[in-house]
């Protein structure tokens, strides 16, 4: 039942009640907050405790966010306070099992030194529409003006739009005391950010480090989703970078477009990089809509130590410029370190030692091909099939995974050289096994790199062992990434046409980890989709997870494609990937790595 009468949980106004904030300024941004949210209710809490302040029209919108005060305010607040400063649930259930009661929002309100100040929350009730990430984003933005109310001492008057403290130096903290982390207020300028940084620089004994950071493929999201959807992206990475919590004394500048910088003082080079990590994995998380379909976003970074000499901070972005662009060229989604100042010098993993290993095994013959089972979940399988994982043979007999190698494979373009190798010693265990292939309906999946599918001489070589005389063409199918088929699109479907004529089948691998996969599909005649193990990973934890395997699902019943999960571990996970429709999957449930030969000897085994 509605209340007729505006129904907000503050004392009069002009009076401080209390909450201890001035109640007619808290009055106004409630209800400012709750209209442009389009939310039910909008309620306020402080840290040390007392009566919970809210905004609300309806009756049952009030006892929704009472009860949820009444319940576990403490669980709340710390969740949105580890979330790097929000937390979201659209399915808020008064039990476990229970029907859902309503949805919800929550906004980590901290002092400029990262003290928590209190929680802003918003709600709705089931039938409304669910909170999106846009509705985050909103009332992040609401977030400085409650901080700045929560700052103002009873009695005292108020700027409903007042700006929170500007952020503490850190200077003036005693030398005991230990460091701590806060989420920063804004991001600064450049010219702000550079000061900043020349004053703090100045100040310290240990030098910081500066982060560069750039979105990954934004041209590809603007070019398939509008110009709106990258600046979305954009948005999305800053308020990232307002809402986590980064070490005292941390500053931030968006420097253009799809780039960022971060100053982390007084501190190392490896704990730079676990501050880029914890942004890229927070950056992961997000998602823009492409065509209707959530698409992951993220960042790679690059770090670099200020170097203590005039022009020191445009030294170290060079360079920490330039370790962002080896994260990209090593996969993007990661962090690189810039450790030489003559600029020769990315750390490359050992890659260059690395390499020539892996040139002399190729040449020696030292490796060896695995298979892993691909299973259907519903029914027999017509098929028995299996991917092929290349080991090099190390000193000693060890296996060597790809893990070890394909860095530097990839950095010192062998990955054609590598494919070919790898694949001749496919087919040729393949050929000396043509009858029983047929008899036995075998079918091995083989993985394509980007540069090996724009390489038209491998093509012609490939062409010439498949069919005839050669491996029967229905006993292969090639796994191409999202990546590798966009960079190289016309190469891809020539090689698609030509080698599905012969009855090859392809797969598009990693699915939806990318911007691109679903607006190039429909370009790409592939009869396989494999869903990136992240997502199998998060099923039973990530609503959004299973949500996008549900997606996919859906999508290759329409379009008669077949969907495969990887990294399937636990029977839970293999029961519910059936429930949402996934028609095969290979995992360690189903059976771990093994040589090849072994198969083709036992192949019912």
């Amino acid at each position: 039942m509605d209340v007729p009468a505006l129904q907000v949980a503050v004392d009069l106004p002009g009076q401080a009640g209390p909450s201890g904030m001035p109640a007619r300024e808290l009055s106004a941004a409630l209800r400012d907050a709750a209209t442009a949210m389009s939310a039910s209710v909008v309620g306020v809490t402080r840290a040390q405790g007392g009566v919970p302040k809210y905004f609300t029209r309806s009756a049952a919108a009030a006892q929704f966010f009472e009860d949820v005060c009444a319940g576990d305010l403490a669980q709340l607040t710390t969740e949105s306070q580890a979330n790097g400063g929000v937390f979201g649930t659209n399915r808020v259930r008064a039990e476990k099992d229970g029907p859902i009661r309503g949805r919800l929002l929550a906004v980590a309100l901290r002092d400029a030194q990262g003290t928590p100040l209190g929680t802003l929350i918003a709600g709705r009730l089931p039938e409304e529409p669910k909170f999106v990430p846009r509705d985050s984003r909103n009332l992040l933005a609401f977030a400085p003006r409650f901080v700045a109310l929560l700052q103002t001492p009873a009695g005292a008057s108020s700027s409903a739009h007042a700006e929170p403290h500007a952020p503490a130096s850190g200077h003036d903290r005693s030398a005991s005391d230990p460091p701590k982390r806060r989420a920063l207020a804004t991001l600064l300028g450049w010219t702000e950010f550079e000061r900043t940084i020349r004053i703090r620089e100045s100040m310290e004994r240990l030098p910081g480090c500066v982060l560069y950071g750039d979105i990954d493929q934004l041209h590809v999201l603007n070019k398939l989703a509008g110009f709106a959807a990258g600046d979305q992206a954009i948005s999305l990475v800053g308020s990232v970078l307002q809402t986590i919590e980064l070490p005292a004394g941390s500053c931030a500048c968006h420097l253009s477009g799809d780039r960022y910088t971060v100053y982390v003082p007084s501190t190392t080079l490896a704990q730079a990089m676990r501050v880029a990590e914890l942004i890229t994995q927070r950056v992961s998380s997000l998602s823009i809509p492409v065509q209707g379909v959530p698409t992951r976003l993220s960042i790679s970074f690059g770090a670099a130590l200020i170097p203590a000499n005039e022009g020191g901070l445009s030294h170290a972005l060079a360079a920490a410029e330039a370790a962002c662009k080896a994260a990209k060229d090593r996969g993007r989604g990661r962090v690189e370190v810039y450790q030489d100042a003559d600029q020769s010098i990315v750390r490359r993993n050992d890659d260059v030692l690395v390499a020539d290993r892996l040139r002399h095994a190729l040449q020696d013959g030292r490796f060896d091909v695995f298979v892993q089972p691909i299973v259907r979940l519903n029914g027999d399988d017509a098929v028995s099939r299996h991917e092929v994982l290349v080991r090099l043979i190390g000193e000693g007999g060890a296996y060597l995974s790809p893990t070890w190698f394909m860095s530097a494979a990839t950095r010192y373009r062998m990955l054609i050289e590598l494919d070919r190798a790898v694949i001749g010693h496919v087919l040729q265990k393949l050929e000396a096994q043509r009858a029983m292939l047929t008899e036995r309906k075998m079918r091995f999946s083989v993985n394509l790199s980007g540069p090996t599918i724009g390489d038209a001489d491998f093509l012609e070589w490939l062409a010439s062992r498949i069919g005839g005389a050669g491996v029967p063409g229905d006993c292969l199918q090639f796994e191409i990434t999202e990546t590798a088929a966009v960079a190289n699109i016309a190469q891809t479907q020539a090689m698609i046409r030509r080698l599905r004529a012969r009855g090859v089948r392809f797969a598009l691998d990693d699915f939806g980890t990318g911007v691109s996969s679903f607006a190039y599909l429909k370009f790409l005649d592939v009869q396989m989709l494999k869903l990136d193990g992240a997502f199998v990973r998060d099923l039973l934890s990530n609503p959004r997870a299973e949500s996008l395997v549900r997606g996919i699902a859906q999508l290759g019943r329409g379009m008669n494609i077949e969907t495969v999960a990887e990294c399937v571990e636990t029977e839970a996970v293999r029961v519910r990937l059936t429930e949402l429709g996934i028609d095969c999957a290979q995992g360690f449930l189903f059976g771990k790595p093994r040589p090849i030969d072994e198969l083709l000897a036992r192949p019912g085994l």
